[in-house]
């Protein structure tokens, strides 16, 4: 069963939240040959709205999900279902992929954090800052890893050239490729 890494600041989840989330988000494992673990993030604004991110670190792979709800275990449900309906998806893709050109099922994507800092929230002010390993992936490769993660764009080095590339998802729908012109 998954690890799952509850951090919750304010201090306002009870062993029973912390319980229900760790049932409900211990049910992503069967999707992983090597699920690692499950970190929770809880925050709740001044207008009592529960914001839940949750990132998986399974098979070589982060997916990442974040819901908004007036209701705590609404949006543990919400994120859940988010990152399950991505993880089916995903799934069939690769089997899809795999079996059309008789080729292996890659486990994913090594993109694990290693540090992050809050360094303040003030306009014009680095408010995160996110440092992760990078392994040499293909532009299908880093496009599933997208797919996988609730951001508009995911940085990668590209196993062709060895640069450092970007895939990002269009606001008119699809995805481009941002590379440097050397």
């Amino acid at each position: 069963m998954l690890e799952v890494l509850v951090r919750n600041a304010q201090g306002n989840l009870t062993d029973d939240n912390k319980e229900y989330a760790a049932r409900k988000l211990g049910k992503l494992d069967r999707y992983f040959a090597a699920a690692s673990r499950v970190e929770l993030a809880h925050t709740e604004d001044k207008r009592g709205l529960h914001e839940i991110e949750v990132t998986v670190f399974a098979d070589g792979i982060m997916l990442h999900g974040h819901e908004r709800d007036d209701n705590l275990n609404a949006a543990i449900d919400k994120v859940s279902v988010k990152l399950e309906t991505r993880l089916r998806r995903l799934k069939t893709k690769l089997l899809k992929r795999a079996r059309g050109h008789g080729m292996q099922v890659p486990l994913g994507l090594e993109e694990i954090p290693e540090a992050e800092a809050d360094l303040g929230a003030d306009s014009g002010h680095l408010a995160e800052n996110r440092v992760y390993s990078m392994k040499l992936v293909s532009v299908e490769e880093a496009l599933l890893q997208l797919e996988l993660m609730d951001h508009e764009f995911y940085v990668f080095r590209n196993v062709v050239n060895d640069q450092v590339e970007v895939v990002y998802r269009r606001a008119k729908g699809g995805f481009g490729l941002m590379a440097p012109d050397n």
